[in-house]
């Protein structure tokens, strides 16, 4: 499993594991007598960042979104009762429970929804726990305090205090509490900014739409006029193939069903599509999870070092596109396979039935760069170009590549060394 730093902190700071983490730190500032033992404290902070690795995994499937997210509760609860004697329910660890709950299921049901005006909804109402949360934490922070002062001046005793922490205190506690002036002050601050806060989801939540709107689609590759007059009669010309898949697609899609795989597969079309019109490159077809391009076609020079900037750009963009991926909710792939080739082809205009028309490409250099593309497996490899294409690199792309060993490719009597990355 790929670890995705961004994800992760977002899991930590953008969702539910936030404010077990303020529940942490109030439980360390506790005074011995009320502080849980230290098994169960350890076992909330092991629980907790087990739940955001799982959630940042697998996090975009409702059922693991809910189900995981109650996970920290859980377990410290299970630890809290096997490590001292029954006490009233806290409110605090209640209502860490109706914060799991509320906010995990709203997550699961915003992964669900897909119309806009859904998940507004769903943000909004996870705006507003989020704001009723910190109204909570900061209101049972200072009852903890206030209470432990009177425990600690013997205003209290032990089973005073532990009465004025569980759930049947919280009403006349709250009450109490928004009798100050400058609790009515924090709180009114708080529902301020979850109002921008609230404002600002919405906006997100419009633009990610136009945003999947502009993905939902990628018009097939088609080359400019000029190029398809050169070529539309067929002829052979020398150029470069790269050849590239998804590695374990087929059960991954097979798994997540069929608009999850969608998603998933537009935005990979879309970045092929971007770093190949970068490098001057052709989108030659999308076919599943394989991307074929070719350089070269109009007899450019370098095209060997497009094609093998192009591979890197992709390759430097793939863990951006993983962690868009996990944003969306979409499965994640964590490896790719990309094999560059040189060498003759035939090229002309394929036209279908229906009179649509495209550049295609067809000749063994292409079968070459797929074999490629298959041995990165073998290799550990997620990009291995052949000894034409290295013989046509310049010396600074060359620098940046490694013989991996001689292969005996289809089509060739003799084994040719194959490069890797470094």
């Amino acid at each position: 499993m790929k670890f995705l730093p961004k994800r992760y902190l977002e899991e930590f700071f953008l969702y539910s594991s936030q404010f077990v983490l303020f529940f942490v730190l109030i439980l360390f500032s506790s005074p011995s007598v009320i502080r849980p033992d230290t098994a169960a404290l350890v076992s909330l902070i092991v629980f907790l960042l087990a739940q955001i690795g799982l959630l940042a995994r697998f996090g975009h499937r409702p059922p693991a979104r809910f189900l995981f997210s109650l996970m920290t509760p859980l377990g410290y609860t299970v630890m809290q009762s096997l490590s001292g004697p029954a006490r009233p329910v806290d409110m605090a660890s209640f209502f860490l429970w109706v914060t799991a709950l509320y906010l995990g299921g709203i997550q699961a049901l915003a992964i669900m929804f897909r119309r806009k005006w859904a998940k507004r909804i769903a943000e909004i109402f996870l705006s507003l726990g989020t704001i009723f949360t910190f109204i909570f934490f900061y209101f049972y922070l200072d009852l903890r305090l206030t209470s432990t002062s009177a425990y600690e001046s013997g205003v209290l005793g032990y089973e005073g205090l532990i009465a004025s922490l569980s759930l049947s205190n919280f009403v006349p506690a709250f009450l109490l509490f928004v009798r100050r002036i400058q609790h009515v002050f924090f709180m009114f601050g708080a529902l301020m900014f979850g109002s921008f806060q609230v404002a600002d989801k919405i906006k997100q939540v419009s633009l990610k739409s136009r945003l999947d709107q502009v993905f939902a689609v990628v018009e097939p590759p088609v080359a400019d006029v000029s190029m398809r007059d050169m070529v539309a009669g067929g002829e052979t010309r020398d150029v470069v193939i790269v050849y590239a898949d998804l590695w374990n697609f087929t059960p991954i899609a097979e798994k997540e069903g069929a608009r999850a795989t969608i998603g998933l597969l537009n935005r990979y079309y879309a970045l092929w599509d971007i770093v190949a019109r970068k490098h001057n490159g052709l989108v030659e077809q999308f076919v599943g999870d394989t991307a074929i391009l070719v350089f070269g076609l109009m007899g450019e020079k370098d095209a060997a070092d497009e094609a093998v900037a192009c591979a890197f750009d992709f390759l430097y963009e793939f863990s951006h596109l993983q962690e868009d991926l996990a944003e969306h909710r979409l499965p994640l792939v964590k490896h790719i396979g990309i094999g560059v080739n040189a060498g003759k082809v035939a090229v002309g205009e394929l036209s279908s039935a229906s009179g649509v028309q495209r550049i295609g490409v067809v000749g063994e250099a292409v079968n070459v760069a797929a074999r490629l593309d298959s041995l990165c497996r073998e290799f550990k490899q997620d990009l291995l170009v052949s000894q034409p294409v290295y013989k046509q690199l310049s010396l600074e792309p060359q620098s940046r590549f490694q013989p991996m060993g001689e292969v005996l490719l289809r089509g060739k009597t003799q084994p040719q060394i194959v490069y890797g990355k470094k």
